[in-house]
């Protein structure tokens, strides 16, 4: 998933677990407005996506709006990691296993994708997913925690070995792109589901092959 940096971005679930003081009631009620007018722009209006019109959409002033953050890019890579998180969350709570625990979170992801992707799209990096996340970026590593336990449950049930898990990632990273999902959906004739299922199978060929030429 190309994402931009979003290094230090800062949550109110990010605050709560991490140990940090939490936001005043007004910090919250505003970052989530920002939030919620930053994903409704770039579904209604994404050439037109600004920090002052996204000020303007939640109803703060520029002021306020650059209070909590510094860039365009700062406020949608907030909005990037809330819903990286979700997928990473119910990644987590999922008692299912195996190969069903891959498919309900590759399912929860194209879902998400549904709802937030026009957003999502717009954060760019010049870097690559394994090195904003050996640097700890926030949004690659909530990634990787999301994607680990689908993919290792996925790796042992097609028979490949689990040292593979960090280049396995790194190809569910390359897969399963918000970019190429939404092309898919967008400019094929692929329903939703045929789009799942072709994008599994032809992960699953990734995989045989990445361990084969290894």
């Amino acid at each position: 998933m190309r994402f931009g940096e979003g290094g230090g971005v800062m949550t109110e679930q990010h605050a709560s677990r991490s140990g940090g003081r939490q936001p005043r009631s007004d910090t919250r009620r505003n970052r989530r407005r920002l939030l919620k007018a930053v994903g409704e722009l770039a579904r209604e209006a994404p050439d037109q996506l600004t920090m002052q019109a996204v000020a303007s959409r939640a109803e703060v002033g520029p002021a306020t709006a650059y209070r909590y953050y510094s860039s365009l890019d700062e406020v949608l890579a907030a909005y990037v990691l809330s819903v990286v998180e979700e997928l990473r969350d119910f990644s987590a709570a999922s008692t299912a296993q195996g190969r069903p625990l891959f498919d309900s979170v590759v399912n929860k992801w194209v879902d998400l994708l549904a709802e937030h992707g026009p957003a999502l799209v717009q954060l760019r990096s010049r870097r690559g997913y394994l090195e904003r996340l050996h640097d700890g970026n926030e949004i690659m590593v909530a990634l990787r925690d999301a994607w680990s336990r689908p993919v290792e449950g996925l790796l042992d049930d097609i028979g490949l070995p689990d040292k593979m898990i960090e280049y396995a990632v790194f190809l569910a990273n390359m897969m399963f792109d918000p970019r190429e999902i939404q092309d898919l959906l967008q400019e094929t004739d692929l329903s939703r589901p045929e789009v799942i299922t072709r994008l599994t199978e032809a992960y699953g060929g990734a995989l045989r092959g990445w361990a084969r030429a290894g």
